[in-house]
């Protein structure tokens, strides 16, 4: 059984840590943003919903190596995603992760997004397409 909460801060010097490690988005990160994933007390994964000044981006999305393919960080998108009042955007190279919770491919986004696929695709370099995707509510 799963557990979420905001990180304390050991488990979030943890997170940063695992953030290096899976090259995700290290900018500006702020404990409050996160969202832990825990199994008997263990971290097996985060999440973060950074706040921009015009949307919410899910963000800083990774599952601990061990604990990968067993639906961890579909139940962290899902916790990210009922926490939110508001809609969600993202950019990721893996929209068919996303698309069961709703999320759809984007060509008009925030400006923030527009900065975020910047930022991807010229410092965090993958052979696959970021894209955009958004999540109305």
């Amino acid at each position: 059984m799963l557990t979420f909460r905001t990180p304390i801060e050991h488990e979030f010097l943890q997170i940063r840590n695992y953030i290096q490690q899976f090259a995700l988005d290290d900018r500006n990160l702020k404990q409050e943003e996160f969202i832990a994933a825990f199994r008997e007390n263990e971290l097996v994964g985060f999440g973060r919903l950074r706040e921009h000044s015009d949307c919410v981006e899910l963000c800083s999305l990774g599952v601990i190596t061990q604990h990968r393919r067993q639906g961890i960080g579909k139940a962290i998108v899902k916790e990210l995603t009922r926490k939110s009042k508001s809609s969600i955007h993202l950019v990721c190279i893996i929209p068919e992760f996303f698309s069961p919770f709703k999320f759809q491919q984007v060509k008009n986004y925030p400006s923030a997004i527009q900065e975020k696929l910047n930022y991807c695709t010229q410092e965090l370099i993958v052979p696959e397409t970021y894209v955009a995707m958004c999540l109305k509510k």
